[in-house]
């Protein structure tokens, strides 16, 4: 929804510091988590959550929402999604898809808000007012889905008073 991103992220996402090959990224969502299923790491736990991180996983038309979010339950133990976007690409199609596949896999939804101001947010090149948070937070509530709430405190020229109004935000959301 805009052409270079907030200031935090880089062109490679919001996952830079994650240790992973750059050929799983290139395999298909099958592959990377047989990939992942297959190793030291997958064989420590008895289920598992997919996390849809870098970029905005939402942003896409629904019918390609959902190949990808189905192709990624290829195995039992993998018990729900995260899916990590932008409040601005949530709309009623996506939430009715997550609404389906809540049914039989837990579902919940990461939002960057960072902050509630909307002239730090304009200046981190954030793309939406903390307005079309609140929408897309009341949006997926009405379809119960679940959601976490990313913040960045202490913004560049963010005031004590500016970190005040975002926790006075985020405890309105319902």
């Amino acid at each position: 929804k805009g052409n270079s991103g907030c200031i935090f992220c880089s062109t490679l996402g919001s996952g830079d510091n994650i240790k992973y090959k750059l050929l799983d990224t290139l395999l298909s969502i099958e592959n990377q988590i047989k990939c992942f299923l297959s190793s030291y790491r997958g064989e420590r736990a008895n289920k598992f959550i997919v996390y849809f991180q870098n970029f905005t996983n939402t942003f896409a038309p629904v019918d390609v929402l959902k190949e990808k979010y189905y192709s990624a339950f290829i195995d039992d133990r993998i018990v729900g999604i995260s899916i990590a976007t932008r409040p601005d690409c949530i709309n009623e199609d996506v939430c009715k898809l997550l609404k389906e596949i809540s049914k039989t896999h837990y579902v919940t939804i990461e939002l960057g808000l960072q902050t509630a101001s909307d002239l730090t947010a304009n200046a981190i090149n954030h793309g939406y007012k903390s307005q079309i948070y609140l929408d897309a937070v009341k949006m997926l509530k009405s379809f119960d889905i679940d959601f976490v709430c990313h913040l960045i405190l202490g913004l560049p020229n963010e005031t004590i008073s500016d970190i005040a109004k975002t926790v006075d935000f985020i405890n309105i959301l319902p």
